[in-house]
């Protein structure tokens, strides 16, 4: 059945979401510490205290834990997820929510040449357990093997090399995607649902456009190459699937494995040899100890992680003394950061042909097609800001290695959709009032992203307090060479192809880029126009990683060794996006999920 013929859920019951989000958040807190009077009190000391429960944090806890003569602590700052937060179509909602969210914000994006100037983005993390596999948009990529290899190069450690790390993703892997009978490059039975693309008006067009255009539709977890494909997300029945949900949620009543949530870990304590003993942190107001025997795991994220070893006194000693911390460990920690920046292009307006939906539009969103989702996990529900496919190509600078990623969405544009992009990244009205001439019309749009970016930031403490937000600096378009700009003016060129140049996009629908007002002294579809659009309005995918970076003893980049060790200490370890070296040209997650498997593994064999 079209849902479009049964009636819409009214849209104020959408905008209680956020509200709801905020209610539940509230509610879990309060359960959790009464809950606390009926569970075992802490113990003083634990084999492995894992700083972090986010989407690494998860893995090491659980697999840690196999080991019942192994004693594990997770301390995470926040709670469980949002019971809201599995349904993918609330997903705009859980950013920037206090409760979900950690609320961080970059410095004010100021140079002269950017247009919408001055004005600080937002870089959603999830805060819960699960991290930000419970706020994100669960797009499921590996990367490419020549990332990987490059990791493998860089710390001179085969263990980090494709053929080595496709072994984990396998082992995660509980694949019942698209490319699902292609059974030799995907793992069964794992812990992490995989689903396919499930609702996606106009799927079929941009496939059809794909192939017109030269590209191939192929799956791009399979040794990745150029290409566009139907997303494969993390899902099970339609509803989010978590790595809490696939690692801890199973295993909560393991009894060596203590999970202490709404703990927020203010320092970790080195002794005179460097080693760590353990950490201190504050839960319900109260500061606590606790010792670790054998190691500290710290899962923070490429923010967290960076900004609890700068407070621990492990860092660039220049910048510690500057904010009042003692400096005890020299290492480049809160540099090299690297992130997906991103230009939104679009709307790209379509014309109906015949009664066929080309784009997703709040009229699918229906009491029946709730129904669908609850009863069969299937329909509007299971999409996340109409997400349905992916793609990778390479520019004219690095042949054979894709370095330029999309993410196309079908999503016609309706009033309020604007106010909820601008919510998600922070910039002001701009989206609002790009879409307010378009509204009700049929559209697609394009995240395009320098999938392997020159430009690096860094992440510095603003004072010593734990609870302050760190500067985050990530300088996009930054590098000396002006490539990432250069490569994304070619990204931009390809999807204007794509969309205007396409028997199944340009003629069978009409397609057109509306034009940007901002840029309206140049002609469209020009370099010089594509530039203008991707300087007004930077965004960023949320892909941030690099900022404890590992790499081989005596590099200037490195934090940790490529047993995820941090350099100068002992029983120390970052496990975590922060500690890859470069970004894969993909969504981040599958990734950090993997390094969580690998840095488990490393451990056991250290100690087992």
């Amino acid at each position: 059945m079209n849902p479009r013929l049964t009636s819409p859920i009214p849209m104020v019951l959408f905008t209680a979401i956020p509200t709801l989000i905020g209610q539940f958040g509230m509610l879990l807190q309060r359960v959790d510490y009464k809950s606390e009077k009926s569970s075992q009190p802490p113990m003083a000391a634990y084999d492995y205290v894992v700083v972090g429960g986010g989407s690494a944090g998860c893995v090491v806890a659980a697999r840690l834990s196999e080991n019942p003569q192994v004693s594990v602590l997770l301390l995470e700052a926040g709670g469980n997820p949002s019971p809201l937060s599995f349904i993918p179509l609330a997903t705009p909602f859980l950013q920037n929510n206090p409760t979900t969210d950690w609320q961080y914000s970059t410095t004010p994006i100021n140079s002269s040449d950017i247009l919408l100037g001055n004005r600080p983005l937002v870089w959603p993390r999830g805060k819960g357990l699960g991290g930000s596999s419970t706020t994100n948009y669960m797009i499921y990529m590996r990367g490419n093997p020549q990332d990987f290899d490059q990791w493998a190069n860089i710390t001179e450690d085969p263990r980090w090399s494709y053929a080595n790390v496709e072994k984990y993703f396998n082992k995660m892997e509980d694949y019942h995607g698209r490319y699902e009978r292609d059974g030799n490059y995907h793992g069964k039975n794992g812990p992490l649902s995989i689903e396919p693309l499930k609702y996606a008006p106009g799927l079929e067009n941009v496939l059809d456009a794909v192939k017109e255009a030269g590209f191939s539709v192929r799956d791009l977890n399979k040794h990745q190459q150029e290409g566009f494909s139907p997303i494969d997300f993390t899902q099970k029945r339609g509803r989010r699937h978590s790595a809490y949900s696939a690692y801890l949620e199973p295993i909560l009543r393991r009894r060596n494995l203590k999970i202490l949530r709404y703990s927020h870990v203010t320092k970790i304590h080195l002794d005179s040899k460097r080693k760590a003993t353990g950490v201190s942190y504050v839960r319900k107001g109260s500061p606590s100890y606790v010792s670790a025997k054998k190691e500290v795991i710290v899962c923070g994220g490429t923010i967290g992680s960076a900004q609890l070893l700068l407070l621990s006194g492990i860092g660039p000693s220049k910048h510690l003394k500057s904010v009042g911390v003692k400096p005890l460990v020299e290492l480049p920690v809160g540099r090299n950061l690297a992130d997906h920046v991103i230009t939104l292009v679009g709307p790209i307006i379509l014309k109906q042909n015949g009664s066929v939906p080309v784009s997703s539009m709040p009229a699918d969103v229906t009491f029946s097609s709730f129904n669908d989702f609850a009863i069969n996990g299937d329909g509007p529900f299971t999409s996340a800001m109409g997400l349905m496919v992916a793609g990778v190509t390479s520019s004219s600078t690095s042949p054979g290695w894709p370095n330029l990623l999309y993410f196309i969405l079908s999503l016609g544009i309706y009033d309020g959709l604007g106010a909820a992009i601008d919510q998600v990244y922070g910039s002001g009205n701009y989206t609002k009032e790009l879409l307010h001439p378009f509204i009700g019309q049929d559209a697609h749009f394009t995240v395009l992203s320098a999938g392997k970016p020159k430009s690096r930031g860094y992440i510095e403490l603003l004072d010593n307090n734990p609870f302050s937000k760190p500067i985050i600096n990530p300088q996009y378009y930054s590098d000396s060479g002006n490539q990432d700009l250069q490569d994304m003016i070619e990204g931009y060129e390809t999807i204007v192809n794509l969309y205007e140049n396409t028997n199944a996009l340009g003629y069978k629908l009409g397609a057109r880029l509306a034009k940007i007002p901002n840029c309206a002294g140049y002609e469209l579809r020009t370099r010089g126009y594509y530039e203008c659009a991707i300087k007004t309005a930077i965004r960023t995918v949320f892909h941030p990683v690099g900022t404890c970076s590992m790499g081989k003893i005596g590099d200037p980049k490195a934090v940790v060794d490529s047993k995820l060790r941090v350099i100068g200490t002992k029983g120390l370890r970052v496990i975590d996006a922060s500690v890859m070296p470069e970004v894969t040209n993909a969504n981040t997650n599958a990734p950090t999920i993997m390094i969580g498997e690998l840095g488990a593994d490393l451990i056991k064999e250290n100690f087992h």
